[in-house]
């Protein structure tokens, strides 16, 4: 039997890229998902930076403070990863994004029981929004039908 006459796929024969505009259509809950993950990381990030530069009281010595803020930095980062990854299809990013959001939506409860109603209800729409896109049909189609590329 000749290699080509095989009829088991090889899953590991090179593939060309396949390029952006030649790439499935995306349901418009994936777009959605993908903003609110896009700009909740780089508010996370862009706050942390802001916070640090322009905070007036020292609650922590300095290195305490450059370690919160690189840990601040690197959490809103992954959420960005987090939305390019759905966004291009990465099955396996669905999980992590939801633990992400489940926490902010844990974190938000805080603001609410102190005090800060209006920033508690900015926290857990996203994070609801982003859950409940998470985990609709056409999101779960999309996610599942996506190529191998990993």
């Amino acid at each position: 039997m000749a290699p080509g006459d095989s009829v088991t796929p090889d899953f590991n024969a090179p593939r060309p890229p396949r390029r952006f505009t030649q790439a499935r259509p995306r349901p418009v809950a994936v777009w959605v998902l993908f903003l609110i993950l896009f700009i909740q990381g780089m508010a996370l990030a862009f706050n942390a930076v802001a916070s640090a530069l322009t905070s007036q009281a020292q609650v922590l010595d300095a290195a305490g403070a450059i370690a919160l803020v690189v840990l601040y930095v690197l959490f809103g980062l992954v959420l960005v990863l987090l939305g390019f990854r759905i966004f291009l299809g990465a099955q396996g990013a669905r999980t992590p994004a939801m633990v992400v959001e489940l926490l902010i939506v844990v974190l938000s409860f805080s603001f609410f029981s102190g005090g800060l109603p209006a920033v508690g209800v900015a926290f857990v729409l996203p994070a609801a929004v982003a859950l409940l896109l998470l985990f609709i049909r056409p999101t779960q189609v999309w996610l599942s039908e996506a190529d191998p590329q990993d």
